[in-house]
């Protein structure tokens, strides 16, 4: 055991000690997890009031973004500890999500719906009540929804494990190869839609796990990918109630294909050694 002032260095235990924190090596520092969590907490909460407050739609959709982020935290730490069950911990502010799913979609729907020449009078009038009655039934329990997403953020912090660096290499690593399958085997809309929902998960956590990774993470590049599948998927979507929209989904999906193209070398410089490993191991 050595002593340095305030430091301590465990050279057998791999410990450092400093100002009474304890940082294991090889692993992420639970403080940074927790900063994490509530620094989306917070900020899910405030958008949350201001929508309840004056209406912003932009406010909801900060919310909404917010929720997602804390369940990209959940997720990364549920499949890097087998042992966790930590995504149950969000289910009080299910309802709530919901809730402004629909506030959010009614509102996108009548954006576009007013763009366009010929909208139906009845399904704008339909939209606009629902869009209404969703956003009343947040507005009447406040109370609860506030409480539910400040119950599932203590929830969280009150579970977080150990998470070891390596396995979050595993994870990114694994998911970027399991990604570029993905987009190029799937032809279906949800299937791409959950290529998206995969890469968004490691795109969110990337602040918070860039300290862990080894190899190159092309945030800018995958993000670009993410807005392609995300605008042409909501495109296909629009154009079910809206069918004047048809004619653009194939220019949105040939757009799709270019920007995947080359997914692995483009994600990361480690993609085509991943590739060709993998290919070694099914010889």
């Amino acid at each position: 055991m050595i002593w340095f002032d305030m430091v301590v260095l465990n050279l057998y235990g791999g410990l450092v000690f400093s100002n009474s924190a304890c940082i294991l090596k090889g692993f992420m520092e639970k403080k940074k997890i927790r900063a994490q969590i509530r620094k989306e907490g917070k900020s899910a909460k405030r958008a949350l009031r201001g929508f309840m407050k004056k209406g912003d739609q932009d406010k909801l959709h900060k919310f909404r973004v917010g929720i997602k982020k804390l369940r990209a935290v959940a997720s990364l730490i549920e499949t890097t500890n087998a042992k966790t069950d930590i995504r149950n911990k969000l289910k009080p502010v299910k309802e709530t999500y919901q809730l402004s799913g629909m506030v959010r979609d009614s509102y996108l729907h009548l954006q576009l719906a007013q763009t366009l020449p010929a909208a139906d009078k009845k399904y704008l009038s339909a939209e606009k009540r629902s869009m209404k009655k969703a956003a009343r039934k947040l507005r009447k329990d406040r109370p609860l929804h506030l409480s539910m997403l400040r119950r599932a953020e203590k929830k969280l912090l009150k579970h977080i494990p150990r998470v070891k660096d390596k396995k979050v290499r595993d994870f990114y690593e694994r998911e970027l190869l399991g990604i570029g399958e993905c987009l190029v085997s799937s032809a279906g809309v949800e299937e791409m839609h959950d290529c998206r929902k995969r890469l968004k998960v490691l795109l969110y956590n990337f602040p918070l796990v860039e300290d862990a990774l080894r190899e190159p993470f092309n945030e800018e590049y995958l993000q670009q990918v993410q807005t392609a599948i995300g605008d042409w998927h909501d495109q296909v979507l629009a154009a079910v109630l809206f069918p004047e929209l048809k004619s653009n989904t194939q220019r949105m999906l040939r757009k799709v294909k270019t920007a995947t193209e080359n997914f692995q070398a483009r994600a990361t410089t480690a993609g085509k050694a991943l590739i060709e490993k993998k290919n070694k191991s099914w010889g």
